[in-house]
């Protein structure tokens, strides 16, 4: 992994770092509050009415109708409908199936002779799915003007999936050819993402009445370049590219490949230091990702872009190392959880494809023929349907774009499998013009960042894998053999959310499993009942996942700190969350320890460090208590000091708020480390470093040190993203050495002007600084450098 190499002279004034906010959609749509959920099951037959902040309505298939589902608390923060037992209807299209037959108003009440006894909109779904495979007559309950009736929507013809679907599907494949020819009589139209999905599907259907099509398109792409400066330009660029790229694979036209070259350059140069990616390219003034840094969910796309560019003969420089340093960050997550937001640990917090991080990355590892990276993504692709799949950061639209083509790399049984279980999501989302219109999670705003995206190619691209035309879809065979019968059986069964009621000799051999999701929530189960019990013969076992098992059993502290030292990542993990559990300060010593002994740890290993010990919330007055209660100082400032250069800022930020509450003597000796992070935070997790950089300040200030006071001044004057965590405190810094401070009046004046009066905010604030260091008594002494204590 690149790492950076840093001289750290003493300057007079830092330079500053300039990161530039960017306008950013997905971002505000994340901040946004969820609509609230309603205490009671609502009953539209007794009057009540649909709440004012209710989330989106959904497409309820080809019927034309659409309705909205009461939404429950489920996984996540996404929530789910399973305590729906009605369907209000919202819309009715003039001329679709449901015409005449329902109205808005309408409540649906169940299917046939049986009401609704789970949830409505999954059973409403799968019962239209039943409907079309057997005669098209779909009977539903109906209330309407206090009236209950049967009535019947007359809906074509069409098979079920088949055990294989979408390979040997009469199913799939008419969907496909529908699909593909309603999206042709409307057009590509508006360049973008969602067009390029669009453009995909039909390139994908291997229908060659659709090339010309896709070609104007193409060089509708090509005439129009995309400019760096655009706002998220990494979204942007990388899918144009992943788009471009495969159309010249398939057709060899050499009038994009320019075009792909171009992109290809920015996307290298515009990486981060850990060959990662943000919403925006690289701040070449500090090369750092801007703002808060790595974003996966677009990482994952560039670099696979990268690699089909390669494919067409693109050579830009460092696309080579850049692909090889981006694979070994999105492998270090492999087998320990899912691909997170950005620069974080692996995640089981939202199941086992946080928004189709893992998915994508299955697509990506197969590009590479990489066996073992591919098996697991697979295998965390099928394992997430439903509430898991459904989920998603800003929407679930990549989580389903990237969902079935990393599914299928097991093969056809593993498609087959994953849409019977999750195939009537695809049923329900289909309108009757073959529109495929965003449905996002249950309590998903109607106003969210994907809303009102047409985007039939996430879905057709789906059908299209069994006719293997792009690389994405089939055409690069699978890196890894198909997962026989009983690995899809596991892969499915990794999927449920809960082992409530799960038979003791389920959650045993749960807790061995290969997925660490069903690992984490079998033991949540266990731990509930009281079953984990010692198991200090599996210790031993050959198979690490025997030994993580045994260990996330034991009882004994001692024990299981032998563990620390096992040669499998997984088991260290897990050690250290028993020890933590079993006791914390104790727990803490011992993993500085081996902090110490090895030296050079996984990254992974001291985030979940991070995340176990000093997690956020955490106050500095606690994380200082758990750094002095070591009785090993020399080897509790050895650990510091690793962890203070750790790669993520997030780490080394957490160290530093402990820091302060050092003996003096410790502080000093710590002094390199923190100066250093002071004026140049790591290279990960940056959304962290203000923090980072304000927690050294305050130390430095703490002694009384000039350099102090010159970072704080700096850290006032830095007009960037993050200013509401660094300005206040850098601000109270500078004014903490009272009249030293006048010798930075000039800086926090220019500060002060630098600001217009929309940011009444910021200049208000430097102003009374700048008044209150003014009015502060000439100082007698002089302040001290740290080279005058080193």
């Amino acid at each position: 992994m690149m790492t950076l190499s840093l001289l750290l002279p003493v300057p007079k004034r830092l330079k500053r770092l300039c990161f530039v906010a960017l306008p950013f959609v997905l971002s505000f749509q994340a901040l946004a509050k969820d609509p609230a959920l309603p205490n009671k099951i609502l009953d539209f037959t007794a009057g009540d009415q649909l709440p004012k902040n209710a989330s989106h309505d959904w497409t309820l298939g080809p019927t034309g109708a659409r309705g909205w589902c009461q939404v429950s608390k489920g996984i996540a923060a996404e929530g789910n409908t399973s305590s729906s037992r009605q369907i209000l209807i919202t819309q009715v299209a003039k001329g679709g199936a449901a015409d005449g037959v329902l109205k808005k108003g309408d409540v649906i009440l169940g299917i046939g002779a049986k009401r609704f006894d789970r949830d409505a909109r999954i059973t409403f779904a799968k019962a239209l799915g039943s409907a079309q495979a057997a005669d098209g007559k779909f009977v539903l309950q109906r209330f309407r003007g206090g009236k209950t009736e049967q009535v019947t929507i007359a809906l074509p013809k069409l098979p079920a999936f088949s055990n294989t679907a979408p390979y040997d599907c009469k199913k799939s494949s008419i969907l496909l050819d529908q699909g593909c020819a309603a999206l042709a009589k409307r057009g590509l139209g508006k360049v973008g993402i969602a067009t390029h999905l669009n453009a995909l599907a039909l390139l994908a259907s291997g229908d060659e009445q659709y090339l010309e099509l896709v070609k104007n398109y193409a060089h509708k792409v090509v005439r129009k370049p995309l400019s760096p400066e655009i706002g998220l330009p990494c979204w942007h660029f990388a899918f144009t590219n992943l788009f471009l790229s495969e159309y010249y694979l398939l057709t060899k036209d050499q009038k994009v490949l320019p075009e792909i070259k171009r992109l290809s350059g920015h996307l290298v140069a515009g990486r981060g230091p850990l060959s990662t990616w943000g919403h925006s390219f690289v701040d070449p003034n500090n090369h750092r990702l801007r703002g808060y840094g790595a974003v996966n969910a677009v990482g994952v796309p560039v670099v696979m872009s990268l690699t089909l560019a390669r494919e067409c003969g693109i050579d830009v420089p460092n696309l080579d190392k850049c692909i090889t340093e981006s694979a070994h960050f999105f492998r270090r997550h492999v087998g320990l959880g899912a691909i997170p937001y950005g620069d974080g640990p692996p995640t089981t917090q939202y199941g086992h494809d946080d928004n189709g991080k893992n998915s994508a990355s299955a697509l990506f590892f197969n590009l590479l023929g990489d066996d073992m990276a591919t098996r697991y993504y697979a295998r965390t692709a099928m394992a997430s349907y439903g509430s898991d799949r459904e989920q998603g950061h800003t929407g679930n639209f990549f989580n389903m774009l990237w969902s079935l083509p990393a599914v299928a790399l097991g093969g056809p049984e593993s498609t087959g499998m994953w849409l019977k279980e999750f195939g009537w999501y695809y049923d329900l989302a289909r309108d009757s013009e073959h529109k495929y219109r965003y449905q996002g999670y249950p309590n998903e705003r109607s106003n969210s960042a994907h809303s009102g995206w047409d985007c039939p190619g996430a879905y057709l691209l789906h059908y299209a894998v069994a006719r293997k035309q792009l690389r994405l879809t089939g055409k690069k065979p699978s890196s890894i053999k198909a997962f026989t019968t009983e690995e899809n059986k596991e892969n499915i069964s990794a999927g449920r959310v809960s082992y409530k009621g799960a038979s003791a000799d389920v959650l045993k051999k749960t807790l061995s499993s290969w997925s660490p999701v069903a690992r984490m929530r079998a033991e949540k189960e266990m731990r509930k009942r009281k079953m984990l019990v010692g198991a200090e013969t599996g210790l031993k076992a050959t198979d690490p996942l025997e030994r993580v098992a045994a260990v996330s059993s034991l009882s004994d502290f001692d024990m299981c700190a032998k563990m620390l030292e096992d040669s499998d990542l997984r088991v260290r993990l897990a050690a250290m969350q028993t020890l933590a559990r079993l006791n914390k300060s104790r727990a803490v010593a011992s993993v500085f320890k081996h902090l110490v002994r090895v030296k050079k740890e996984s990254p992974v290993f001291t985030q979940k460090l991070s995340d176990i010990f000093f997690p956020l919330g955490a106050r500095g007055k606690m994380i200082g208590d758990l750094l002095t209660g070591i009785e090993d100082r020399k080897m509790a400032v050895s650990a510091i000091k690793i962890l203070m250069d750790d790669e993520d800022a997030l780490v080394s930020s957490r160290i530093a708020m402990g820091v302060r509450y050092l003996p003096k003597q410790e502080q000093i000796d710590l002094l390199p480390q923190i100066y250093k992070r002071a004026i140049q935070p790591p290279p990960g997790n940056v959304m962290f470093s203000n923090g980072l950089r304000v927690s050294c300040v305050e130390v430095l200030a703490s002694m009384k040190l000039k350099e102090g006071l010159e970072i704080a001044a700096d850290l006032v004057a830095e007009n960037s993203w993050g200013r509401n965590a660094r300005i206040p405190r850098a601000a109270n810094v500078v004014t903490s050495y009272q009249g030293h401070a006048k010798a930075v009046l000039p800086e926090l004046n220019k500060a002060e002007a630098s600001y217009s009066k929309k940011d009444d905010k910021w200049k208000i604030l430097i102003q009374k600084t700048i008044t209150t260091v003014k009015k502060a008594p000439q100082p007698k002494d002089k302040l001290k450098s740290i080279r005058d204590l080193r």
